[in-house]
């Protein structure tokens, strides 16, 4: 028995080499070509109906032999090839510097950050990841951290794509050192009073995970895990999700209709749950600006350069100019670039500002995916100035106000237009429902602004003067719609 079982695992093993053999010879695989080269696993074919919940039995269970691959070759000859996966090792990918922490690592950072800081730190699941149910976490900085207050509010992001992780330690750093100053710092302490300021460091955990550890080389995976094909194993030439290309503004103009695309924006906006959970937070807290860190560039990407014309581009222009002047560039000589986004692909930047007229801005930091050790602490001093900048700048110019009902002051849903600053392919600033307040961020001038409520008489405020240094407060009532009747007259 113990003989035939050898022969057969041998004949099994000798067909696989020839197939795998003859298959790199399809390829064209030469020792002499300069291509990057990958690890793969050969399987056998699994069946399209296979149970995504077997995905990870799949990939560690069956039996698999390593082989090298041209990348380029590879690509264009997956027709009539075996069912592919990267082999997946454990411990920490040995390519990536060693200032990129674990999930496990960034989880246990803000849960320490939430006991040594409880009145001001609070974390929240806001939700999982994809493919692996990983949760998504993000943290609030507020002086009640725990109570949502009437206050402006902020938010950051990082590691949209998985080979970008510099993000996640920005967030983090920007989170502690304002932890560590609250109380000590003057201007440290009012922002934090001040404003609610939220982080989600690793929007797309399952990407981050598979990056970090696993040994794969350049260049490495963006997207993250979702199994386009339903077959239960992940492929790397058909799988995944770029999730900044699955927000809901000019979706269906932008990025990839094609799953094996590094660019392919889904099946349709916020199909990911990665996605959907920025997009219910966003909703949630009505951001008034936004920065979502990518790498690399060492430029600020604005909305947007090539669709209808922003109506607040002055302002967008003015914030992003003063924020890229403050980062400076590893070489240390200048500073970072201002370039518009394409306002015509469904990025965060873009939905941020089309949909809930935020500020938001995308940093490309830094010269390569993974910036080395000994240049992360300099990016993460450079960013903390761009972060501070942005604290003072919600501070400093712009409106805020409340829409109530006239008659019994409770706070309404509303719909705050500035007509000057009017324009259809972007909707008008909301007001919170629990506070009826709304922030907004304007240059110094001279605006008429028109609220709206369902059910309610719009009212137009004119001649309202914005101040430099200032926000100017508005107190609007609204009266109800009267109702009419089957005869048609009114009361």
């Amino acid at each position: 028995m113990k003989v035939r079982a050898q022969h057969t695992v041998r004949t099994f093993l000798v067909s696989v080499l020839t197939l795998t053999s003859g298959y790199l010879l399809v390829l064209g695989l030469s020792a002499r070509n300069s291509q990057k080269e990958a690890g793969v696993g050969l399987y056998p074919k699994a069946s399209r109906d296979a149970r995504k919940s077997e995905l990870k039995k799949k990939r560690s269970g069956n039996a698999y032999v390593v082989a090298r691959f041209q990348e380029r070759g590879f690509r264009s000859e997956r027709s009539g090839a075996p069912s592919v996966t990267l082999v997946s090792g454990p411990g920490h990918n040995p390519g990536i510097p060693r200032s990129y922490k674990s999930l496990e690592e960034i989880e246990n950072q803000l849960r320490f950050l939430e006991l040594k800081y409880p009145k001001i730190v609070h974390l929240e699941k806001i939700g999982q990841s994809t493919a692996f149910k990983l949760p998504i976490w993000a943290v609030k900085l507020s002086d009640h951290a725990a109570t949502r207050e009437d206050e402006p509010r902020i938010l950051f992001t990082g590691v949209h794509h998985a080979r970008e992780p510099i993000g996640a330690n920005i967030c983090l750093n920007i989170l502690e050192t304002m932890c560590r100053e609250y109380g000590r710092d003057a201007q440290v302490t009012r922002w934090v009073d001040s404003i609610e300021i939220w982080f989600v460091p690793v929007v797309n955990p399952d990407g981050y995970k598979y990056v970090l550890d696993n040994n794969l080389g350049f260049p490495w995976w963006r997207k993250n895990m979702r199994d386009n094909d339903g077959d239960g194993l992940f492929n790397p030439l058909f799988d995944g999700v770029d999730l900044n290309r699955n927000y809901d503004y000019n979706w269906r103009e932008g990025g990839d209709g094609k799953p094996s695309s590094w660019f392919y924006r889904g099946r349709q906006p916020f199909s990911e749950n990665e996605t959907r959970s920025i997009w219910k937070l966003a909703l949630r807290e009505n951001f008034v600006v936004g920065i979502s860190y990518h790498s690399y560039g060492e430029s600020i990407l604005f909305p947007w350069g090539n669709y209808d014309r922003p109506p607040d581009l002055e302002l967008i222009m003015d914030v992003a100019a003063n924020l890229a002047r403050r980062i400076r560039k590893e070489s240390g000589r200048g500073y970072y670039s201002v370039l518009p986004l394409n306002g015509r692909v469904g990025q965060s930047s873009i939905w941020m500002y089309g949909h809930l007229r935020a500020l938001d801005y995308i940093v490309e930091v830094g010269t390569e995916y993974f910036p080395a050790d000994e240049v992360v602490p300099f990016i993460l001093e450079q960013q903390l100035r761009g972060a501070y900048y942005l604290f003072g700048r919600m501070l400093e110019t712009g409106v805020k106000g409340y829409v109530f009902d006239a008659e019994s002051h409770e706070p309404l849903l509303a719909s705050v237009e500035v007509r000057e600053l009017a324009a259809d392919h972007v909707r008008p600033r909301m007001t919170d429902p629990q506070f009826g307040s709304f922030y907004r961020l304007l240059n110094p001038g001279r605006y008429s602004f028109e609220i709206r409520s369902e059910g309610y008489l719009p009212r137009v405020i004119r001649n309202v003067r914005v101040r430099r240094g200032q926000f100017a407060e508005l107190h609007v009532g609204l009266s109800r719609e009267p109702h009419a009747l089957s005869n048609g007259t009114n009361h």
